[in-house]
């Protein structure tokens, strides 16, 4: 005889002895049915809920194929400065308080002084990656230094000086 079967036999007498005791037995098959039924109870709702998600997942990607939704459109203007609020300027890094934002047909427009030019691009190159930003105008500054803008308006200044003069 093997030691295998003997050890499954010993198993499944003892389980059996366990659950016909004639002092508990029928406490413990009426616990043991119930906790199954409840685990095939389980199984069974886990199994619809899967099948009504995979199907209104698929409803949804039939209806976008008929007819597009509004997220595929170009968002207006205040959802992208939205955007660029809470995905450029709501990190620890980025000094929102001394920058300016204006979006304006999809074109994002900063203003503001910073430390570093390093700081400059890094801003301006988050906020060309947010979704509906097409163009990036930066008139960003590092601290102490001219405006970008102003050379053309002091440019533009001296040509009228110089059309009045002449």
């Amino acid at each position: 005889m093997r030691v295998r079967t003997f050890v499954l036999g010993g198993l499944i007498g003892a389980a059996i002895a366990y659950l016909y005791d004639p002092v508990s037995g029928a406490g413990r098959r009426a616990r043991l049915r119930d906790q199954t039924m409840s685990e095939v109870r389980k199984t069974r709702e886990r199994a619809e809920a899967k099948k009504r998600h995979l199907s209104n997942v698929a409803q949804g990607a039939m209806s976008e194929l008929r007819s597009p939704g509004p997220d595929n459109l170009e968002p207006d203007d205040a959802t992208v400065a939205q955007r660029v609020q809470s995905e450029v300027f709501g990190a620890a890094d980025v000094p929102k308080d001394r920058l300016a934002l204006t979006v304006v047909d999809g074109v994002a427009e900063l203003r503001g002084e910073l430390d570093s030019e390093e700081e400059v691009r890094q801003v301006a190159g988050r906020v060309s990656f947010v979704p509906g930003v097409r163009e990036v105008r930066n008139l960003m500054r590092v601290h102490g230094s001219a405006a970008p803008n102003k050379s053309d308006a002091i440019e533009a200044s001296d040509q009228a000086k110089r059309r009045r003069a002449s």
